[in-house]
């Protein structure tokens, strides 16, 4: 509505409410002229300022995600520091980590047709100092099994009359063996096994959860530039690519993120609110 037009509205009212004052002998147009005057000051306000109501909902919002990506964002940094917290020689010597000390072997014997060899001898010597540790005999289906075996590197010597003797070397750390194939003669046949390396180490799992934590705070860091840039309101998509990064900080596994991605989608709702999306 135009100020001309608003203008003679007024006028117009003014004019209608002096005329029915005149022609009145009651003053029932007394509250008649209130509400006039009232509709005037709803009128007044207009669309613009229902508009600016609503701007200032939006810069609410944008404080409320500013505030959320913050406590994710620290969040975050509490859990990095709790996982860099760990000392990593007690993490070692935990029960978590702690390694066997001994373990029950069990394997078998055959001969060259695959059939169960009875009775055959199986010695364990500790590789070191040769000493026999424990003496035991294959029941009729060709096993056996030896209890307590220390988790180190063994030998075990497999002999029976009329076939070879075979001296296996190997790491006691897994309970079963693999079967022993005897051959009719009275050689003696050494064989090396050792257990498959799985490729990680202790020390290695340490540095993989030192790393982590050390990259949980930087995200957390990260997070925090994006609560900054929240208040700015200066570029929309670098602080909801900062956000973004935030998420992994992981505060309390899953409580952060949650916080964080709330706060990134009550960004989307004020996006205006940024100066890089306001209409030129």
């Amino acid at each position: 509505m135009s100020e001309k037009s608003f203008d003679e509205r007024r006028e117009a009212l003014k004019a209608r409410v002096k005329k029915q004052l005149e022609d009145s002998t009651t003053q029932t147009s007394e509250p008649e002229l209130v509400v006039s005057e009232t509709e005037l000051v709803v009128e007044d306000i207009g669309f613009d300022g229902i508009m600016e109501l609503e701007y200032d909902d939006k810069a609410r919002i944008r404080k409320i995600a500013s505030v959320l990506i913050l406590v994710g964002s620290l969040l975050g940094i509490f859990s990095g520091g709790i996982i860099l917290q760990g000392n990593p020689s007690e993490l070692l010597n935990s029960s978590l980590f702690e390694q066997t000390k001994s373990v029950d072997i069990t394997g078998q014997t055959l001969d060259i047709e695959g059939e169960s060899l009875y009775n055959v001898s199986i010695e364990l010597v500790d590789y070191d100092s040769s000493e026999t540790l424990q003496v035991t005999y294959t029941n009729e289906n060709g096993y056996f099994q030896l209890k307590d075996v220390k988790a180190e590197t063994m030998l075990l010597r497999v002999s029976l009359e009329g076939y070879n003797t075979i001296e296996r070397t190997f790491d006691a750390v897994d309970g079963i063996m693999q079967p022993f194939t005897m051959k009719n003669g009275s050689e003696v046949t050494k064989e090396l096994r050792q257990s498959e390396d799985s490729g990680w180490s202790l020390e290695a799992a340490v540095g993989l959860s030192t790393f982590i934590g050390v990259m949980t705070i930087i995200t957390g860091i990260v997070g925090i530039q994006a609560s900054v840039e929240t208040r700015r309101a200066k570029r929309y998509r670098r602080t909801q690519y900062l956000a973004g990064i935030s998420l992994f900080s992981r505060g309390l596994i899953l409580f952060g993120p949650i916080l964080i991605l709330a706060g990134m989608g009550l960004l989307a709702l004020s996006k205006e609110q940024f100066e890089d999306t306001k209409e030129v």
